[in-house]
């Protein structure tokens, strides 16, 4: 489900959508970064600043208090992955969030089939 399709089943469904955007995001960080395309991670580095950010509004401390506090864990250690500039190991920093952001994803298809 691509985010513009999300908005239109609620909350859950813009989660979902922005999970996705999110991996595919961090897929071209890694493809850029493999190619040497500084420009495209900038802006695809900033894009998953966005996205980070809007998944953490969406998050419900009163409904889903632990469970919100455990993804805001999460999306802040993807933040700190994918800011982290320089040496070798930054694509699998990269590869490393994306796998995490990808394991959310797939709990919160399940959460999102559900309703």
């Amino acid at each position: 489900m691509k985010a513009s399709q999300a908005t239109k089943t609620g909350p859950h469904g813009r989660v979902a959508g922005l999970l996705e955007e999110l991996s595919e995001t961090l897929g071209l960080i890694i493809e850029s970064a493999r190619r040497g395309e500084d420009l495209h991670i900038f802006q695809y580095k900033a894009s998953a600043r966005d996205i980070l950010v809007g998944l953490d509004r969406e998050l419900n401390f009163e409904l889903a208090g632990d469970l919100s506090q455990t993804l805001r864990v999460m999306y802040n250690e993807a933040a700190k992955r994918i800011q982290l500039d320089g040496n070798e190991a930054y694509v699998e920093r990269i590869e490393s969030a994306r796998e995490m952001i990808l394991e959310i994803e797939k709990a919160w298809t399940e959460i999102v089939s559900f309703n």
